[in-house]
């Protein structure tokens, strides 16, 4: 029986790491805009950008489009803390009027509204003459949302077949669709982020309806003591669907955390290891505000499974330059063969070996495995 663990070496990181949970390094400002979509006209959407000088300064150049959808009878007030802090990170959000559905929930009309969103948005691109005009990133987009908004941002991703524009989807505390979101159609990388004590949308028929059986990349979690209403910028009391035992501000540093995390990571194509660790590593894996998180990235085609410390017999080494490092106790020996996430072997050694990377190394994920049968994580940094 063979049994692992993986420590984290926190000395390791400094503070020149982005913090996701501040706002970025720009200025923001928004624009009133109508925007009219195949199924409806959304006036009064709202769209987020990085500002300087009256325009996008050309740091931020190009910029991604992030469409955040709101909540069932909710107006976008509620969510425009979300559209500065994204924008202060150099992304396009637009916060579009979907209309609420009243009896019938319609989410497919409203999933395309949001589709709509993006290509209006993305359009102005293209518009000579616009203050976006050649400074946006128009075939990067993200979709999240809030309850009904995040639901529609997911079976948007199941049902508009997205592949060349959709990049990352985040959806907080989503109740299922009607009709209904697939999870086994959902490709595109997940973030799942639920309330401990959401009685609206609880944790486990979120679960259920978008996580299981979901194909990788993608990631859950629950918030502990998060309720509904508290992923908003001001609820009701008969909004908020349970009594939360954290504050709004609380939870809503650590949405905006991950949030950000993710979409940096696939809109902005930071694949430093620090970034990993917030979306797939011991940020979300272990964070102390979480009741349960998940990942399911799977780059090899095996399952990655978490560690049980047991034995003292490095088979890696775990000093700088690693911020992972692993452990392995067997009475047999056994080949370990290190792979980067594209799938290439970059080493093989045996139980009594370790691997120690040369400059030709470059930093980033790597995975150990052990027997073709079990990956451990690796995050190497110099």
């Amino acid at each position: 029986m063979l049994f692992f663990s993986v420590i984290l070496l926190v000395d390791l990181i400094t503070g020149q790491n982005p913090q996701y949970w501040e706002n970025g390094i720009f200025q923001t400002a928004h624009r009133t805009v109508e925007i009219q979509g195949y199924y409806e006209m959304m006036s009064g959407s709202r769209i987020y950008y990085p500002e300087s000088l009256g325009s996008i300064p050309q740091s931020a150049v190009p910029c991604p489009v992030i469409v955040f959808g709101h909540g069932f009878q909710m107006g976008i007030d509620r969510y425009y803390s979300y559209g500065e802090h994204l924008a202060s990170w150099g992304f396009v959000v637009v916060i579009p009027t979907i209309s609420n559905p009243f009896l019938v929930p319609e989410h497919f009309t409203r999933a395309r509204s949001m589709v709509d969103a993006a290509r209006f948005v993305s359009s102005l691109n293209d518009s000579a003459g616009d203050d976006f005009y050649q400074k946006l990133e128009a075939s990067k987009w993200g979709f999240a949302g809030h309850s009904m908004g995040g639901g529609i941002a997911l079976l948007a991703s199941d049902t508009f077949g997205l592949i060349d524009t959709l990049r990352a989807v985040v959806s907080v505390a989503s109740p299922q669709t009607t009709p209904a979101t697939n999870p086994q159609n959902l490709n595109v990388p997940k973030m799942i982020l639920t309330g401990g004590v959401d009685n609206i949308a609880p944790w486990d028929e979120v679960r259920a309806a978008y996580w299981s059986g979901s194909p990788p990349p993608g990631c859950f979690a629950v918030i502990t003591g998060a309720n509904h209403g508290y992923f908003m910028d001001y609820s009701y009391f008969w909004e908020n669907g349970g009594t939360a035992t954290i504050t709004r501000e609380q939870q809503q540093i650590t949405t905006k955390k991950f949030m950000t995390a993710y979409f940096e990571r696939y809109l902005h194509s930071d694949q430093s290891a620090w970034n990993y660790l917030f979306c797939y590593g011991d940020s979300f894996l272990g964070s102390p505000g979480f009741d349960l998180a998940e990942v399911n990235i799977d780059p090899l085609g095996i399952s990655e499974k978490e560690a049980v410390f047991s034995g003292n017999r490095p088979i890696i080494a775990v000093p700088n330059p690693f911020i992972f490092g692993c452990f392995l106790s067997s009475p047999d020996g056994f080949e370990i063969e290190i792979y980067s996430l594209d799938g290439r072997l970059q080493k093989s050694v045996n139980s009594d070996q370790a691997w120690i990377p040369d400059a030709s190394v470059e930093p980033g994920v790597y995975f150990a495995v052990v027997q073709g049968q079990i990956a451990l994580k690796l995050v190497y940094i110099r």
